[in-house]
């Protein structure tokens, strides 16, 4: 609601305001701490929450100058509608952030500690990809928000510019992260480990549907319908530990991350699903056909080369230079309709005209 009324320019000095407060929490831990133990934290806390609070409510009011200084209206439908927004965006954060230590716990008892451990390193090889283009895209909520109110006819052709934007950078970056997992493991390890290729390849399945349905839940998210993205993060709430604990009793830790990783498909299909229905928009256009040089040479340079970096690696000066040769074919060979496609001026356009000048 907040980003919905303050647009861009209120979510940019939020920013500013939240690294500010960050800064002061520091500040004041570093100076209550060691004069009031645990409570100088507690302290620091307090401080910096109302601080923010403060300079967030006064740049609200540089953004919409008709607010009074002090509340003092009350309208019961709007208050319903902030509460239900409220408590649906608190369920989706809550059971987004169990899936992650349910999946560990149970990896532990089923897998034990080292398995752990690789799944940790191949979820964050994965997730560091799904959020470099995940919160690129979370900055047309209050876009959606504005438009719900002055033009919510727009509304399905914004969705369709950013589904079709993540699908140009998804398949690619996703289809580019599991090719070269074998040598992110000879690094980070020193030997190709498949257990860890393979997590990557289930995670990377995951995430990807994930991201795929990351503009209905943008818009879900700008317009207030967040019923079947409740409904989505739901079923990947209960079915992650139901079925996951069955999978390792049953089939070892592997299972378990394969199930953790089904569950993340399945509930975000299920968002992915209920916004083309209620909206109306065919399912052929979940699969563009302007990017079909793209889904291709994404495959073709997967099923390539990843045999090849799993099996040869880097363990040889000679095959580092050969690996590299082979990398830098892939890259050239996911680029090249990458670049052809008209999607890229349009990127390249959007990045290029808020660079500074």
């Amino acid at each position: 609601m907040l980003a919905g009324l303050a647009g861009h320019e209120l979510i940019t000095h939020r920013n500013y305001v939240v690294l500010a407060g960050s800064g002061l929490y520091l500040v004041l831990a570093f100076l209550l701490v060691p004069r009031y133990s645990l409570l100088g934290l507690a302290y620091a806390q307090t401080v910096q929450t109302g601080a923010c609070f403060l300079a967030t409510w006064i740049l609200l009011r540089r953004t919409i100058p008709e607010l009074p200084f002090v509340p003092h209206r009350w309208d019961r439908r709007l208050f319903r509608e902030m509460c239900g927004y409220g408590l649906h965006f608190q369920f989706i954060t809550a059971s987004q952030a169990a899936r992650e230590p349910v999946t560990k716990a149970l990896l532990a008892k089923f897998g034990g500690l080292a398995m752990t451990g690789l799944y940790d390193m191949a979820s964050r090889w994965v997730f560091t990809f799904r959020e470099l283009i995940v919160q690129a895209n979370l900055v047309l909520v209050p876009t959606i928000s504005g438009l719900r109110e002055r033009d919510p006819e727009a509304i399905p052709a914004v969705y369709r510019a950013s589904y079709r934007l993540v699908f140009f950078l998804g398949v690619p970056a996703f289809a580019f992260l599991l090719a070269v997992s074998p040598i992110v493991s000879h690094i980070w390890l020193g030997r190709c480990e498949p257990v860890f290729v393979f997590f990557v390849a289930l995670l990377a399945a995951g995430w990807l549907v994930n991201i795929l349905s990351n503009p209905a839940y943008v818009v879900d998210l700008g317009t207030g319908a967040l019923r079947w993205v409740s409904v989505g993060c739901a079923c990947t709430a209960i079915l992650n530990p139901v079925l996951g604990y069955f999978a390792g009793k049953y089939f070892g830790g592997v299972a378990v991350v394969a199930v953790s990783a089904f569950s993340l498909i399945l509930g975000y299909a299920i968002v992915l699903a209920a916004y083309h229905l209620e909206n109306g928009v065919p399912f052929r256009e979940l699969a563009p056909r302007d990017c079909g040089g793209i889904v291709i040479a994404s495959v073709a340079g997967l099923v390539i080369f990843l045999p090849y970096f799993s099996q040869t690696g880097i363990r040889s000066l000679v095959s580092v230079r050969t690996a590299t040769g082979l990398l830098g074919a892939f890259l050239m060979m996911i680029i090249l309709p990458m670049w052809v496609h008209p999607m890229r001026k349009r990127l390249l356009s959007w990045v290029f005209s808020r660079l500074p000048a």
